[in-house]
């Protein structure tokens, strides 16, 4: 097997220039039209010890609120400048995602488990909806079993990712049980991609009517965050922009990540390499280049 590969100093530093660009388009956007949006995940503990991208990180997240995400997507569709795309179901019908990414057109970033994806293939930045999730612990984790599942679903109409019930198009595929392939593959053959998705947003949003204390990316564990939170948003440095995150940021994150600290450099040795498949920062400069020498005379 060969040793995978792992960003230079290089690549990081270019790949960091171009999530800044993607992001301020996206800051653009939300100051132009007031749409609240707030750091998550790696990019708010980046807000918290860098004020920046971590040295090591290959992305960006940012959280809405599902009617201000909804509201986003409407927006962006019509005033995205010319150099980004806006990727979800309804722009990229191929995406194995259920939140949009706003990506850079002529570049790079394909990831190793969609490499034959038919999918807008840029440098991209994350935004995931939040939902309200009940305060009951069976009901939260009921929720948070039935979006997975239908996730799975989802991204299984365009890849399978598991060893049973299909063949996988991986080098390790996930030891999912027999039985959850098995109905995951039967709703694949079922029921169209965008059905499965619909379902998927009517477990997210099922409590969204609810009075409820937190709202997370239902998706996940590490996201739970106070309404009082969201509606008292604080502006944070992250490089050269001014960001939004949730209000007591280091609480915040201290609560979904018990054992938060800034990594040491043995540390960030140790973080999960996510080298893509395929990362270029300029596709036309490099088309350009390869014609030039492809025109120049043989001698």
């Amino acid at each position: 097997m060969n040793k995978p590969r792992i960003y230079t100093p290089q690549e990081l530093e270019q790949l960091h220039e171009v999530l800044y660009e993607i992001l301020n388009e996206i800051v653009r956007i939300c100051q132009k039209h007031q749409i609240p949006f707030f750091v998550i995940g790696g990019t708010a503990i980046g807000a918290l010890y860098d004020e920046a991208i971590l040295p090591w990180d290959d992305d960006v997240d940012i959280g809405m609120k599902r009617e201000d995400y909804n509201r986003f997507l409407q927006v962006a569709s019509r005033e995205l400048d010319k150099r980004y795309f806006l990727s979800y179901i309804e722009t990229d019908p191929h995406t194995p995602y259920y939140f949009a990414k706003v990506k850079k057109n002529h570049t790079l970033f394909v990831e190793r488990m969609f490499k034959n994806v038919d999918v807008h293939p840029g440098i991209y930045v994350d935004i995931f909806p939040f939902d309200r999730i009940p305060d009951n612990r069976r009901l939260m984790k009921l929720q948070h079993e039935t979006v997975k599942f239908l996730n799975c679903c989802l991204m299984g109409k365009e890849a399978w990712l598991w060893k049973h019930c299909g063949t996988f198009e991986i080098e390790n595929p996930s030891n999912r049980g027999f039985i959850p392939c098995l109905i995951n593959r039967l709703i694949d053959l079922l029921l169209p991609k965008k059905a499965i998705f619909h379902l998927m947003v009517k477990a997210q949003t099922y409590f969204n009517k609810k009075k409820t204390r937190y709202y997370n990316n239902v998706m996940t564990k590490t996201d739970h965050v106070t309404e009082e939170d969201l509606n008292h948003l604080e502006p944070v440095k992250f490089g050269p922009l001014p960001l939004m995150a949730p209000q007591g940021l280091e609480a915040f994150l201290r609560y979904n990540y018990p054992k938060l600290h800034r990594f040491n450099e043995e540390e960030q040795a140790q973080v999960a390499n996510h080298y893509p498949e395929a990362l270029s920062f300029n596709t036309q400069a490099e088309t350009h280049s390869t014609q030039k020498k492809s025109a120049q005379p043989h001698l």
